[in-house]
C-alpha cells in the first residue's frame, strides 16, 4: 500500500515557487482591501489599522479597527438611517 510523507504539506509550502506564489496571490488581494480602505477616510483610523504581512510561508491581511464589523457589513446611524458598509474584506477574496 502506498503512503505518503507525512510533512509534505509543510515541505511543498516551503518551496521558493510555492512561497512566491501565496506572496503574490496575497499583494493582489491586499491591494484590493487597500483601494476600498482608501476610500474610507472619515478619520483615518480604518486605513492606520490595516497590516499586510508576508512571511516565509503564510501571509495576512488584517484589518484591526474596533468597528470593523460595523463599517464593513454596515450600521445604522444615530438618526435611524442605515449606512452601508464599504465590504473591504469581500474585496480580497
Amino acid at each position: 500500500m502506498a503512503s505518503l510523507d507525512q510533512h509534505l504539506a509543510a515541505r511543498l509550502a516551503h518551496l521558493p515557487a510555492v512561497r512566491a506564489a501565496v506572496a503574490t496571490e496575497l499583494r493582489g488581494r491586499a491591494a484590493r482591501v487597500e483601494a476600498v480602505v482608501a476610500a474610507h477616510t472619515a478619520t483615518g483610523a480604518l486605513a492606520a489599522s490595516l497590516e499586510v504581512v508576508v512571511d516565509r510561508v503564510d501571509s495576512t491581511v488584517s484589518i484591526s479597527d474596533p468597528a470593523i464589523l460595523a463599517i464593513n457589513y454596515g450600521h445604522h446611524a444615530s438618526n435611524g438611517r442605515w449606512v452601508e458598509g464599504i465590504h473591504a474584506i469581500e474585496a480580497g477574496l
